[in-house]
């Protein structure tokens, strides 16, 4: 396992940085994700800047395979970050991102 792929216990509060985009991708399996959870064209706003995590991510509704839920591993839910849906053709849902903590860095 290299070290970007080492889970990082975060709880809620903590402070990290939102590691950058060339370091993110560099986690990125052919689909853009990374342990099928994709890096969203939304959250490339958010590399470089210091968040807190607000909750720990365990798990999420699967509207995409339509399994129902879907358990969550090292993912966490970061202060202030949601989706625009700049890239989603102007959605305004405001859905909230779901962060590997392998793209975070703890400071």
């Amino acid at each position: 396992m290299s070290a970007w792929r080492q889970p990082t216990r975060l709880r809620v509060g903590d402070w990290v940085y939102v590691r950058s985009a060339a370091e993110i991708a560099a986690t990125l399996d052919d689909q853009g994700c990374l342990e099928g959870l994709p890096f969203m064209p939304e959250m490339l706003s958010h590399c470089g800047s210091r968040l807190r995590v607000a909750k720990t991510a365990h798990k999420t509704c699967d509207t995409i395979q339509g399994s129902g839920g879907r358990r969550m591993r090292d993912a966490v839910h970061l202060e202030v970050s949601r989706c625009d849906g700049s890239d989603h053709g102007g959605c305004e849902a405001g859905g909230t991102l779901f962060w590997k903590t392998a793209w975070l860095s703890p400071t």
